[in-house]
Formats: C-alpha cells, sequence, structure tokens
C-alpha cells in the first residue's frame, strides 16, 4: 500500500505499512498495528489487538468487560470485583505490583491509572506496553471508554456504552432542573473522623454531585482530594452527607458512626439524620456504571424527582 493522507472517521490519517497513525483520535487499531494516546499523552504502539491484558484498576476492569473484551483479560488487580467473571480471574496484589509477577503473566498490555511513572518505567524497561487511563470529568470517562474500545477492536460497542451513558446523565439533568440544590458533604474516606477525605473540584465526583442536583460543600477546596476540619464541616453545615465509603475495604463508615463523631452533632443533616450511605463504587469508578452512580445520588437528593 502506498503511503499517503485518507480521510478517516473524525480526521486525517497516514497508511504506512499497513498502520494508521490518526489526528485528532485517541487511537486507531488495523489489522498490523496499534497506534494510541493515552491520558499521560504517551504514544503506546502495538504491533496488533491486545489478547493478553493486564488490568490494574476496577474501572478499566469493568470497561474491557463491558466492551465484551473479559476474555482478554490474563489477569485484574486485587479489588476489581465486578462483573462477577472478574472474580475468577488470577489478582494481581497491591497498589505497587510485583515486577516478577507482571513479567511472568506475559501481558501484551497493561491498562495503569497514572500516578506512579517510575512504576510504568519499569514495566517499559521489561518490554511491557503500558496504557495510561487518569480521567478526571466524565468527558475524560467517555473518552477512556473510546480509547479502550479502539485498542482491543470494540469501538462501535464504545460508542454505544458512551451514548447510552450520555443519554441517562441528560435523563438526570433533566428531572433535577429548576430544583433547589441542598448542601451535601460526599466522604471519600473516613478513616480520620476528624479531617475526612472528600471530593473536590477537578473531580468526576464533584461533577457527579452537580449534575445531580446538590451543591458540594468542596466546591471550594483547593486540591481534587481534600481533607476537610470539623471547623470547615459546621461552617459549610452540609443537609445532607452521602458516605461513599460505606463499602470500603477498611475502615467502612455508617450513618450511626458519622452520628457518633464529636461535635458533628451540630450538623443539619446529622440532626435531621441525613446521612446516605451509598455504593461508593459506582461513584468512584470511571467506567459505565458511573451513570447508575449519579441517578443513585440524584434519587438521595431529589427523592420528590424519582418517584
Amino acid at each position: 500500500m502506498r503511503p499517503g493522507p485518507r480521510r478517516v472517521p473524525g480526521g486525517w490519517g497516514i497508511f504506512l505499512a499497513g498502520a494508521i497513525l490518526v489526528y485528532g483520535l485517541p487511537a486507531v487499531a488495523s489489522a498490523a498495528a496499534v497506534v494510541a494516546t493515552d491520558d499521560a499523552g504517551r504514544i503506546v504502539r502495538l504491533p496488533g489487538v491486545p489478547s493478553r491484558v493486564v488490568s490494574l484498576a476496577p474501572g478499566e476492569t469493568e470497561i474491557v468487560f463491558a466492551l465484551g473484551r473479559g476474555d482478554h483479560l490474563v489477569a485484574v488487580n486485587e479489588w476489581s470485583d465486578f462483573p462477577p467473571e472478574a472474580l475468577a480471574l488470577p489478582r494481581v496484589r497491591g497498589i505497587r505490583p510485583s515486577l516478577e509477577q507482571m513479567v511472568a503473566l506475559r501481558p501484551d498490555l497493561i491498562l495503569y491509572v497514572g500516578g506512579m511513572g517510575d512504576l510504568v518505567t519499569q514495566f517499559e524497561v521489561q518490554g511491557l506496553p503500558v496504557l495510561v487511563l487518569a480521567p478526571r470529568t466524565l468527558e475524560d470517562v467517555y473518552r477512556g471508554i473510546g480509547l479502550l474500545g479502539a485498542v482491543l477492536g470494540a469501538s462501535e460497542r464504545a460508542r454505544a456504552i458512551a451514548r447510552d451513558m450520555r443519554g441517562r446523565v441528560a435523563a438526570v439533568r433533566a428531572r433535577v432542573a429548576g430544583a433547589r440544590r441542598p448542601r451535601a458533604f460526599y466522604e471519600v474516606d473516613g478513616t480520620d473522623p476528624v479531617r475526612p477525605f472528600t471530593a473536590g473540584p477537578g473531580t468526576f465526583i464533584h461533577e457527579l454531585l452537580e449534575l445531580a442536583g446538590a451543591e458540594n460543600v468542596a466546591a471550594g477546596a483547593p486540591g481534587a482530594w481534600p481533607q476537610i476540619s470539623l471547623e470547615q464541616i459546621l461552617k459549610a453545615d452540609p443537609e445532607i452527607i452521602i458516605l461513599g465509603d460505606a463499602v470500603a475495604v477498611n475502615n467502612p463508615q455508617t450513618p450511626e458512626m458519622v452520628r457518633r463523631r464529636p461535635g458533628w452533632e451540630q450538623v443539619t443533616a446529622v440532626r435531621q439524620r441525613a446521612i446516605h450511605a451509598v455504593d461508593g463504587n459506582l461513584v468512584s469508578r470511571p467506567g459505565p456504571r458511573l451513570v447508575e452512580g449519579l441517578e443513585a445520588l440524584a434519587r438521595l437528593l431529589h427523592p420528590d424527582r424519582f418517584p
């Protein structure tokens, strides 16, 4: 095939030796090669569609299964528990998995969430390709689904998933339109009840809270995952507390535990017993089930709009 420009959906590409390099698209696969740009801005080149994939994040595991490519997974990290089929796969333990274990698995692609560039470098030195997904917004999540769909040869399925998600998000937005927005505190990690972690600006959890019709009391926080003190809680005085750590592996929190926290009895949400536990996995994992998390939040915040 002679090199030259060709029109492809969404952009222009150059065909070279059977591979397609596309400008304006996250990834393109052909019978010969896959070239992708991940969320870290890295160009990832694969000789073909990967068939031995290791997922080091639950959200990425869920996306792979939703794309119908669960049979491409040879291992997942220890927190990947959905769908049930993921539980039958070999487990990669810890936040920093053993390099020896990863090499022994012989993956032709590792799905990674970022944050530890040195680990990515170690994998690549061993000849293990790594694709980093690090979404901060819903649009990033849609893009990540499209990226994995292109890499795994399931672009049409990826587009259908994103289309369904967008439709359900729009439906929630329409239902809560014009409703009063209660002040809400979303707890990510209450291991330290004096200074629990929450979701601030620049996170898709914050975006979900706003889409669900809440006023996130951490909207003005200086970082994405701030710790918030009792003094700050009292000043913000949330009308509803949502416990995303109710299903946490370590130190899961319950409404009763929050009610017993010293000083919290002054908070409106505590006085009115408006403390709710949610499945934080639906809200914190950047995958297709985020829309279920959004719908659950909206029902808690505006039960009158969701009969």
